[in-house]
């Protein structure tokens, strides 16, 4: 145990293992702001954020790098939240790139902490991560929303089945079936409109021809 106990505390006092857990945190915590309720990111920032500070007590951290990684944060979530066609994560990359360079303070002519090929290397790659999940979340925009509430609510369809108060049955509407209920019997094969939504549920009511037309 005292072997695993110092391999451990050894890693947590190596800038690049420290460096590569605050990066991961980072990931982490702007998935979580951009995909809340799913648990896992924000579990992940947790471990890593802490593990990340446990190694700051014993490293010479220095503020102004730890401050521009904490922007760089800030800006990406942002660009997640606002999709500012590129504005905000350009310059979270900006920074995270300088906030790493100057992460940990060079003391006595001592070479730096962290190599540049560590740093480049993890600047690309998340700002490579980020532009993915935003080119997604922008993709996913551009769909024609067919669930939206706006776009089923009023649309005219055909009950494929009786619907009635008391039973919910089926209609076809915006093509894809619905369950749905009425105040009133609608026999099957009747036109109907879409009045209202509740989750999945439809409510409708009967059409005259000429409306579902």
């Amino acid at each position: 145990m005292a072997a695993v106990a110092e391999t451990i505390w050894s890693l947590l006092t190596n800038p690049t293992v420290v460096y590569l857990l605050l990066v991961a945190g980072v990931w982490a915590v702007v998935l979580a702001a951009s995909i809340p309720g799913t648990g896992l990111p924000e579990a992940t920032a947790v471990i890593c954020l802490a593990l990340a500070a446990v190694g700051f007590t014993q490293l010479p951290v220095n503020l102004a790098g730890l401050g521009l990684i904490a922007l760089a944060l800030i800006l990406f979530v942002l660009e997640f939240r606002l999709y500012a066609h590129g504005a905000f994560l350009i310059g979270g990359t900006v920074a995270l790139g300088v906030g790493s360079l100057l992460l940990f303070r060079v003391e006595n002519g001592a070479e730096a902490a962290l190599s540049w090929v560590t740093v480049a290397g993890v600047t690309f790659t998340s700002t490579a991560l980020f532009s993915f999940f935003i080119w997604k979340g922008l993709a996913a925009q551009r769909l024609p929303k067919l669930q939206d509430v706006n776009r089923v609510v009023g649309s005219r369809g055909i009950a494929q089945t009786d619907v009635n108060g008391a039973q919910a049955g089926a209609v076809y509407v915006a093509g894809e079936s619905w369950s749905a209920q009425a105040d009133d019997k609608i026999p099957a094969g009747s036109p109907i409109v879409v009045v209202a939504r509740e989750g999945l549920h439809l409510k409708v009511a009967k059409a005259s021809k000429t409306e579902a037309g």
